[in-house]
């Protein structure tokens, strides 16, 4: 862990990272490039090489950024991912996209929290190879003071290979889709926001309610829809860094929805202590409370950087349109902040569960 903190503090310095200004573009473009050891549950130890770049940006606008990693893992996987946050015509527009390619071993557990609880992972019951992609686009206007419409894209793939017997046997894999999946989606969302950075606020909020149908259009296979409803607030406590945030957010899916796409918890951006795709269902529900503080170092020094998060959180899955509030996933964990541009985050987070552990190492804050 020193090693990946002293390679995070250098690239955040400030003769680290490398500035350049392009004409009729981009300004003040700066940009990090990190190189760093990482596990995850799902790939355990793996080498993650990428970097963020920040760009444009005033007083009333917030700077754009785009965070590229590429990771390969000691169990034969890969990954690479993709995060765009624009901010354009003075935040009257913004795009943002989100794109994910992987090839990993994986396991599913089925659907429902009963599965994700009790099924024993294993080769013959679990395991198989996910071939996946990821691209989802979203662009949003201005259309009052703080609030935006927008318009939502996501396109997704999976393909399953190398099926365990237990994995080929389940009805909702049968059901669901089976080996192959091809998501096509297209939807609307709204949103109201008064955070002062959304990449990392220490005030505002948002609420935000996003619908996406599925169909057969651009080479999809699939038809069903979703819903999503988010609700962010955040606060400053005692002194500028010193953050409370908390996070409500829901999920519902209904129609023919493929296994792959069923709501889930435990990814990097909720609870962040579970394997990612062990609980999954047709709607998840998760609140979660944060507290970030940034160390009072001098601020012309590298360890000015330097912060720390803790959270807990709770979760619930259901096999309709709400939860099973009556059975609980808890989450609690501890995180290394450091930021290496302009409130541009590189986390590191462990975080501990029912049963279960994960630590991720991430560009960005959670939420």
């Amino acid at each position: 862990m020193s090693s990946v903190l002293l390679l995070c503090l250098l690239a955040a310095s400030p003769d680290g990272g490398v500035e350049e200004a392009v004409d009729g573009g981009l300004t003040d473009l700066k940009l990090v490039p990190i190189v760093a050891p990482a596990y995850s549950p799902e790939l355990s130890f793996f080498i993650v090489a990428g970097g963020v770049a920040t760009w444009n940006g005033s007083a009333n606008v917030p700077r754009s950024s785009l965070a590229v990693v590429a990771g390969v893992s000691t169990i034969g996987g890969f990954l690479t991912q993709t995060r765009l946050t624009s901010y354009w015509m003075e935040d009257r527009v913004r795009l943002a996209a989100f794109v994910d390619v992987r090839d990993q071993p994986d396991h599913y557990f089925g659907k429902g929290f009963e599965n994700g609880l009790n099924r024993p992972q294993g080769a013959d019951t679990t395991a198989y190879r996910r071939t996946a992609w990821l691209v989802n686009p979203h662009l949003q206007v201005l259309i009052r003071p703080s609030l935006f419409f927008g318009t939502v894209a996501d396109f997704t793939g999976t393909l399953a290979n190398a099926v365990s017997a237990g994995m080929a046997a389940d009805p909702d894999f049968q059901s669901r889709g089976g080996a192959s999946v091809v998501n096509s989606g297209l939807g609307f969302s709204l949103t109201w926001d008064t955070r002062d950075v959304p990449v990392n606020a220490r005030t505002g909020m948002v609420l935000s309610a996003q619908w996406l149908a599925y169909g057969p259009w651009f080479a999809g296979t699939t038809r069903w829809q979703s819903l999503t409803l988010d609700y962010r607030q955040h606060v400053t406590l005692f002194r500028e860094g010193s953050t409370l945030s908390w996070q409500l957010k829901h999920r519902s899916t209904w129609g023919d929805v493929p296994w792959s796409d069923l709501s889930q918890l435990g990814t990097p951006w909720d609870l962040r202590a579970y394997r990612w795709g062990r609980y999954r269902d047709a709607s998840a529900t998760f609140a979660l409370v944060e507290y970030r503080y940034m160390f009072p170092f001098p601020k012309d020094t590298i360890w000015a950087r330097l912060g720390a998060a803790v959270w807990l959180g709770v979760g619930a899955l259901g096999s309709g349109l709400l939860p099973d509030v009556t059975q609980l996933l808890p989450a609690a964990g501890l995180g290394l902040r450091v930021v290496v541009q302009d409130r541009v985050t590189v986390r590191f987070d462990f975080g501990l569960g029912r049963s279960s552990y994960a630590f991720y190492f991430q560009f960005l804050e959670a939420f």
